[in-house]
């Protein structure tokens, strides 16, 4: 069973760069997705303080560095 905060992650991440949920996989990291640069980092660190609905604190938007430390994010910061 897929993790639901990966596949989360996933999308938004996809969503950012333009791209298939296809084109990306849980392993990947900001060094392994070409189109994932400073700039659309920024731009998904937006999108998920929209989503969540607050601010990231910095160090812990400085952190997310790959999908799955994007997910463990989501996962900790889940209020439902």
């Amino acid at each position: 069973m897929t993790d639901p905060y990966v596949t989360l992650a996933i999308t938004y991440l996809a969503q950012i760069l333009n791209c298939h949920t296809d084109d990306l996989s849980q392993t990947d990291t900001i060094t392994s997705v070409k189109k994932w640069d400073s700039l659309n980092h920024m731009r998904l660190v937006l999108h998920i303080e929209e989503e969540l609905g607050h601010q990231i604190e910095t160090d812990d938007a400085m952190a997310l560095f790959s999908i799955e430390d994007i997910a463990n994010f989501l996962r900790k910061n889940d209020k439902s």
